[in-house]
């Protein structure tokens, strides 16, 4: 089926009319809406949208597109099973970024690697001008289906008046500003025109159809972008001087006759292909890679160190007894904490920074030289894992002080994840085959996910009921208002122990039944359905 769909004459109007239905389901799930599995929905119509109609295009999959899909999948899912407001509105603008880029991996014009930064630019490519291009393209479609009974010079004339409308559009724009604000009479009768529309837009159905068919322009530009790509001509003569640049280079014609020969010694062939391929890549760009004096940055890095042994070693005078008590007697826990916490965060992210442009930008020196460089990162990566220890050891008292909340566990998530990149850079300093960009993004779209799914507001509720039983301290109203994913744990701790909880959560109970009563189908929400369930229990209880 998919197959004569590509090599139909009538793809481009099947695409288009398939445009249109995704379209119109898309104003059913979203239009005056909460989102809900509706997200989930639409993200697999999408998917399987991009792979029927742009199908010839996509290359072959392998497992890191299993993975990204899985990444999208299970964000889009939060949706469905969870209910936190700033995780929801961070996803809606998230997933559809990440769909673009992979699909631009998958189907882009330009094959670039996943870790290649560069896709970025590329997806952009694909989002603005090759699919505002395409808008031109659905004009022709219309007149083609519409005009079948009619002559070619009829579809000429057809197509022109098509091309005057739109090129007159934004002269108008201006003309007409120009003569309103030169004129108050012709003010005077435009400016009922603007009533007139907004009666217009009140009526039934308008918007609905207004939504479906800039929905349906969109989709198909966008897919149709990845179908019939735009080349620039500056990249045609890029791509010209270049290929021709690289047959003349003498590396190139010497693989080029080791190949014909025959030769069995691989490790040679491969030698002189990567130096054709350097010296393609330098015609290419123009330019070498900049890197960084191994001198200038050893004595960078040996300063910074002396100084950053020195604060850990008074570090080490207290850090280690603080969660036992022992603080400097001038400090009280909640000083202890407070104090430094930002300037060690931001000291830490400085580090990592210094230690990734060490690793990456670093021109290569002798071995001994190597060897100290490696010493003086690893010391730079032990004394900001100290410092990251310090930060989490601080933040830790301030919660036990103070309480837990959103922004507080979220710095320690952040925390920890630094903790990860940094212990990964370490391995990179003595593994220097680790690919570490690659390391670093599929371990930052992990951890965003794990963040999804380790119920953020449900963790806060437990944490603070087990500081309550070793306290007896509770912001019962922060708890109350927490999301819905928390109901159940705060329901069964105000039944079992904090009856005065029970009041905040019913003041809820009506914001929380009207909102899931209200809903259709296409905006149900686990949580917020396991909730209302929850309050009415405690209600009758």
């Amino acid at each position: 089926m998919i197959e004569k769909i590509l090599v139909s004459p009538n793809r481009a109007l099947i695409t288009l009319l398939s445009a249109l239905m995704l379209a119109v389901i898309h104003q059913y799930l979203f239009y005056e809406r909460e989102v809900g599995v509706s997200y989930l929905l639409f993200v697999l119509l999408f998917y399987a949208f991009m792979y029927v109609f742009a199908k010839d295009r996509i290359r072959t999959l392998t497992l890191i597109d299993a993975w990204m899909a899985a990444v999208v999948l299970m964000l889009a899912l939060t949706f469905l099973l969870f209910d936190n407001e700033l995780l929801r509105v961070l996803n809606f603008l998230f997933v559809p970024g990440l769909i673009i880029l992979h699909m631009t991996y998958l189907a882009g014009r330009k094959r670039k690697q996943w870790w290649d930064l560069r896709i970025i630019g590329t997806s952009l490519d694909h989002l603005l001008p090759q699919s505002i291009r395409h808008w031109g393209t659905i004009a022709g479609i219309v007149v083609k289906a519409g005009g079948r009974g009619m002559g070619k010079s009829q579809k000429a004339v057809l197509v022109k008046v098509f091309i005057g409308l739109a090129a007159s559009f934004p002269i108008l724009i201006v003309v007409v500003a120009l003569l309103t604000s030169a004129d108050g009479v012709f003010n005077q009768y435009l400016s009922g025109f603007p009533e007139w529309l907004n009666h217009l837009t009140l009526t039934p159905g308008f918007p609905r159809i207004l939504w479906i068919i800039i929905g349906g322009i969109l989709l198909f530009s966008y897919v149709w972008g990845f179908v019939q790509p735009m080349e620039y001509e500056a990249e045609k003569r890029e791509n010209a001087h270049w290929k021709n640049a690289a047959l003349l280079s003498p590396a190139a014609v010497r693989v080029s006759d080791h190949d014909h020969a025959g030769q069995q010694n691989t490790e040679t062939e491969s030698s002189k292909t990567g130096e054709a391929k350097a010296l393609v890549q330098a015609i290419r760009t123009g330019r070498e890679t900049v890197k960084l004096d191994p001198i200038i940055v050893g004595t960078m890095l040996f300063v910074m160190n002396c100084v950053y042994v020195l604060f850990v070693f008074v570090q080490f005078s207290y850090l280690f007894g603080a969660g036992s008590g022992h603080l400097p007697s001038d400090l009280s826990y909640a000083e202890y904490a407070r104090s430094g916490f930002a300037e060690l965060v931001l000291v830490t992210s400085i580090n990592f920074f210094i230690l990734i442009v060490a690793l990456q930008c670093t021109r290569p020196s002798g071995r001994t030289a190597s060897i100290i460089h490696q010493v003086l990162l690893l010391i730079l990566v032990g004394c900001t894992a100290i410092m990251l220890y310090s930060a989490f050891m601080r933040l830790h008292l301030y919660e036990q002080a103070y309480g837990y909340t959103y922004i507080r566990f979220l710095v320690h998530a952040f925390m920890i994840f630094l903790a990860l990149l940094l212990f990964i850079a370490g391995l990179r300093i003595r593994y220097t085959s680790i690919p570490l960009l690659r390391w670093y993004i599929v371990l930052s779209l992990t951890a965003y996910t794990a963040v999804n799914y380790v119920s953020m507001d449900n963790r806060i509720a437990e944490l603070n009921v087990e500081r309550y039983h070793k306290t007896g301290n509770i912001d019962a109203a922060y708890l109350a208002n927490l999301s819905a994913d928390a109901i159940p744990q705060l329901r069964k701790f105000a039944q079992e122990e904090f009856p005065a909880l029970k009041d905040h959560l019913l003041e809820r109970e009506g914001y929380i039944y009207e909102r899931e009563n209200s809903s259709s189908w296409p905006s149900f929400n686990v949580a917020r359905y396991r909730a209302a369930k929850e309050l009415s229990k405690l209600r009758t209880e």
